[in-house]
């Protein structure tokens, strides 16, 4: 997509000509919720999002941190981890960078609490020409489709592919992926979910399976191009899911 890089191996987007950081669903707050069920994992959600962050400002010029939706996890409270992990989260990218905003997701209520401390901009969808950063929880209406955007970047649906081989081994890798908006001259990246909890939705030629209303309803399903981006395999562009049917476990 023209202007939109992968960071080396990271599940995270870097728009270029405004030296801006994308990133979706860290979801901090995880493990406490796992915890008030009586369940108990490791903590991992805050520490796999600062090694990217680390990465990510060490290898690129970055001005400012977008988090594509669903920073936290937690829906009804802003849970007492939560809010320390969130500060330290806040803390660390405000060392690097001025201007955070925050899109708002399905997950972010009570993050607004946050800004008694840390200055921070919380939208609804955030335009940089010509790119749109929305969530992807709601559907993409008319009045945003009509604004001065080509590529849309969203987060939301946690995306996987889950492929085989001759023998039947079966891999599955986060991804990002890229295609059309039907009906306009528009395009697509779903990013990959920073949370290492959220494995992710496995991609599918069933419009039905996904999240998010904008896949469902607007993106040309067969169109989807997977992008693998991990440490273990490097950065992967796979052709379209319509050529890739025959492979997807």
């Amino acid at each position: 997509m023209p202007g939109l890089e992968t960071v080396g191996e990271l599940s995270a987007a870097y728009i270029r000509a405004h030296r801006v950081l994308v990133l979706a669903d860290t979801h901090i707050g995880f493990e406490e919720e796992i915890s008030s069920k009586g369940g108990y994992i490791p903590r991992f959600q805050l520490r796999n999002t600062l090694k990217i962050l680390e990465e990510a400002f060490s290898s690129a010029s970055i001005d400012r941190v977008v988090f594509a939706g669903d920073v936290k996890h937690l829906f009804n409270t802003l849970g007492r981890i939560e809010k320390i992990e969130l500060a330290e989260l806040l803390a660390y990218v405000k060392k690097y960078v001025r201007d955070v905003v925050v899109v708002r997701g399905n997950h972010d209520n009570f993050l607004p609490t946050m800004r008694r401390w840390f200055e921070f901009e919380i939208v609804d969808s955030y335009l940089l020409p010509p790119f749109l950063v929305v969530h992807g929880h709601k559907p993409l209406k008319e009045e945003l489709l009509s604004q001065s955007w080509k590529y849309l970047i969203m987060g939301h649906e946690h995306p996987s592919i889950a492929l085989r081989d001759s023998i039947g081994f079966i891999g599955k890798f986060p991804c990002f992926l890229v295609g059309n908006i039907g009906n306009y001259e528009k395009k697509v990246v779903v990013l990959p979910a920073v949370g290492v909890y959220q494995t992710g939705s496995r991609v599918t030629l069933r419009r039905e399976t996904y999240l998010s209303p904008i896949i469902r309803d607007r993106v040309e399903i067969e169109t989807l191009k997977p992008v693998i981006a991990a440490p273990d395999v490097g950065v992967l562009e796979f052709p379209t899911l319509r050529e890739l049917q025959d492979l997807m476990a």
